[in-house]
């Protein structure tokens, strides 16, 4: 690989001077996805991209994907072969897969989508700006390596527009549940900085949301030093323009009397808990190694 300038960039003063490049990205999956998406978003912006709702429209076109159930992973792949096209009639356009699937069958993938020009891992989108600056004829862009210290926390995401706003709080899991992947696509768990977050709320309230939704794939495994996430709930409900706050999804070993002592406390934090049980039999779930019984979830 080598680097380069793309095409309609110049080198002025040492720097880019850049023109509006069109980034278009659909998302598969959950609420981290959404959040993650508008991160990728966020990353590109000061490197002169905008978003669009229209493939095509966009000179790099990003899937950024799921890996727990099956049927995703199909209709990626065939969304994938729907999407080529467009590198078809404008060869300069870029098509790549992000995400868990991304991270989960990177081996597999360039069998079955050789056309990609990009695969990058959840822990990967920090490079995403310099792979676009790098072109090479014979091999995609891969960046899969997972990071125990990435989370983020400096980049400032484009949300939508709206009242509410995703807020990842912590990236990774370390349950290794017997059933589930995501602690082999997404890495170990790692939380953003307390008062990153806070200052982080603090401006979506001065640009007009409502409601966070504080996400993670152990939301309630958040910790920064002594701070844990009843303090991050309490915190949050005393910002002024902040008037609803969520999280999801919990997971029951994590569950405190702490942080439900600060849902009943809390007005703004929403009287709502979604928090998978998976199984009502100890047995399965010794199997699926939880780490609690029926009798420990029910108290």
């Amino acid at each position: 690989m080598h680097l380069l300038h793309r095409p309609g960039r110049e080198v002025t003063n040492g720097t880019l001077a850049m023109d509006t490049r069109k980034i278009y990205i659909e998302t598969y999956g959950c609420q981290m996805n959404i959040a993650d998406t508008e991160l990728l978003i966020g990353l590109l912006k000061p490197h002169g991209y905008e978003s669009t709702s229209k493939a095509e429209q966009a000179d790099v076109i990003l899937l950024n994907t799921c890996a727990i159930r099956e049927h995703a992973e199909e209709r990626v792949l065939k969304r994938l072969n729907e999407l080529v096209r467009y590198k078809a009639r404008k060869s300069s356009v870029l098509l790549g897969l992000t995400g868990c699937m991304a991270q989960h069958h990177r081996e597999q993938l360039l069998d079955k989508a050789p056309f990609l020009d990009l695969i990058l891992g959840p822990d990967a989108y920090r490079h995403l700006p310099n792979l676009l600056m790098q072109e090479d004829s014979d091999e995609p862009l891969v960046a899969v390596r997972l990071d125990r210290e990435e989370t983020y926390a400096d980049i400032s995401p484009v949300r939508a527009e709206g009242i509410r706003a995703w807020v990842t709080v912590m990236r990774g899991c370390d349950k290794f549940c017997t059933f589930c992947i995501v602690p082999y696509v997404r890495g170990r768990e790692r939380s953003v900085p307390f008062n990153a977050l806070l200052t982080q709320v603090h401006e979506l309230a001065d640009q007009g949301y409502k409601e966070v939704v504080y996400l993670g794939q152990t939301v309630n495994a958040y910790r920064d030093g002594e701070k844990d996430f009843a303090d991050l709930l309490q915190k949050t409900a005393l910002i002024d323009g902040i008037e609803r706050v969520r999280f999801t999804s919990p997971h029951p070993s994590d569950m405190t009397d702490r942080i439900i002592e600060a849902m009943a406390t809390c007005p703004k934090v929403a009287p709502y808990l979604h928090l998978p049980l998976q199984s009502a039999s100890n047995r399965v779930l010794e199997r699926m190694e939880r780490g609690y019984t029926i009798e420990r979830y029910a108290d």
